[in-house]
């Protein structure tokens, strides 16, 4: 658990992503790039009355877009680049762990804290994953 959850408003809960099956598709995606992990966890959540979001540790994400797809943070040679995967890829990820946002969003200043209250406010309890 994280020693500053405490300061974190609690509630939002995200399901775990598989990381291998996303870097699994992802590679697929962009075939001969050097994509490597993101920032793990990355974690499925509710947002916005039923859109989907993926988030990370470091409280960085995106909502799914019209095509169907949710763009989720890759490592791309030392910097981060987001690379959009179809729903169909995320919901083959999903695991049954689940997380509350406060514990898989690090904490460690004020950024993260912020990171976390935009997505908590976002959360979507009655469509979670």
């Amino acid at each position: 658990m994280n020693t500053n959850r405490r300061t974190r408003p609690a509630g939002a809960i995200a399901t775990i992503l598989d990381a291998d099956v996303l870097l699994d598709s992802a590679r697929a995606a962009r075939p001969g790039s050097s994509i490597d992990h993101g920032p793990r966890p990355q974690m499925l959540l509710a947002v916005n009355h039923e859109e989907l979001a993926v988030v990370n540790r470091e409280g960085v994400g995106c909502i799914s877009g019209d095509d169907k797809t949710v763009g989720v943070y890759f490592d791309l040679g030392g910097m981060w680049d987001v690379i959009p995967l179809p729903h169909s890829v995320i919901a083959h990820a999903a695991t049954e762990e689940k997380v509350d946002l406060a514990d898989g969003i690090r904490t460690f200043g004020g950024r993260l804290d912020s990171n976390h209250y935009t997505w908590f406010s976002r959360y979507d309890a009655d469509h979670r994953p």
